[in-house]
């Protein structure tokens, strides 16, 4: 049998995907719209400024949805209280869930292993499973509890490894597993300072088996990163993917010029 690879996992991760009734939105007062505003961007300034978590919100085209919330904390239950929070506001009552996706920050050590094995070795300590394990703890920390990047743009798509009859990654041995996951993120470090990548795990969590996450200024990256990764073996050959969300990131505080005119009034807020 393949044997299944060590993975270390960070924080756990919630995107929250809601389209506006705007028909609904729109008849309102423009005083209850500005109380309404002023509550849920309360709420979200708070998640925003947790000591131990992060909090995000997107504005979404297409018509998929209008706003995504991304959490990401410790544990399932800080996760659960995060999302009741918008729940419990009025501003929820004109908002309708299109989609959520549940997953956990992950972290393959194809390569990591090796890295830690060597920094292990320099120091004269024995690799064995506990000390591998908590070095490459260690080194992956900053990418298992990241910081949401301050970057404008947001893609965000789950997919999953193909179990067919004639090709099925659960089948590959360890090593050619690893070969093609080393190949595979060759290419994603050709676009090292332009996107930054969250992957996180979701087997066991959520429909498909992997959450990826994408961070740019220039959305047009999103396009040729993942286009160039679709004519490499671990995704044209094993991969399968499903819908894709893109959004303009803001501020708390912008809530209201978002739900006025769909984007915050400035890049910056």
């Amino acid at each position: 049998m393949a044997g299944a690879p060590v993975t270390l996992e960070g924080w756990y991760a919630l995107h929250r995907m809601y389209a506006l009734d705007r028909p609904r939105w729109n008849a309102l007062g423009d005083a209850e719209r500005d109380a309404i505003i002023r509550e849920a961007g309360a709420v979200l300034e708070g998640q925003a400024g947790v000591a131990d978590g992060q909090t995000g919100c997107w504005t979404v085209l297409g018509h998929r949805a209008d706003l995504c919330v991304m959490h990401w904390r410790r544990d399932l239950d800080a996760l659960r209280c995060e999302e009741a929070a918008l729940e419990t506001t009025r501003l929820r009552t004109y908002l309708e869930p299109t989609y959520s996706y549940l997953s956990v920050i992950e972290l393959g050590t194809y390569e990591l292993a090796g890295h830690a094995a060597a920094r292990l070795k320099s120091r004269g300590v024995a690799a064995d499973d506990a000390a591998l394990t908590d070095e490459m703890r260690q080194i992956a920390a900053p990418r298992l509890y990241p910081k949401i990047p301050q970057r404008r743009y947001l893609c965000f798509y789950p997919m999953s490894k193909r179990r067919g009859e004639q090709v099925n990654w659960f089948d590959l041995p360890a090593g050619e597993r690893a070969d093609l996951m080393r190949g595979h993120g060759e290419i994603g470090r050709k676009y090292a300072g332009q996107v930054t990548q969250v992957i996180a795990g979701s087997v066991g969590l959520d429909d498909w088996e992997w959450g990826v996450t994408l961070f740019a200024d220039d959305p047009l990256v999103f396009k040729k990163l993942i286009y160039e990764m679709r004519f490499d073996p671990a995704s044209s050959r094993y991969a399968l993917f499903g819908p894709f969300y893109v959004g303009i990131r803001f501020a708390p505080s912008a809530l209201g010029d978002v739900l006025r005119r769909g984007v915050p009034a400035s890049p910056t807020s």
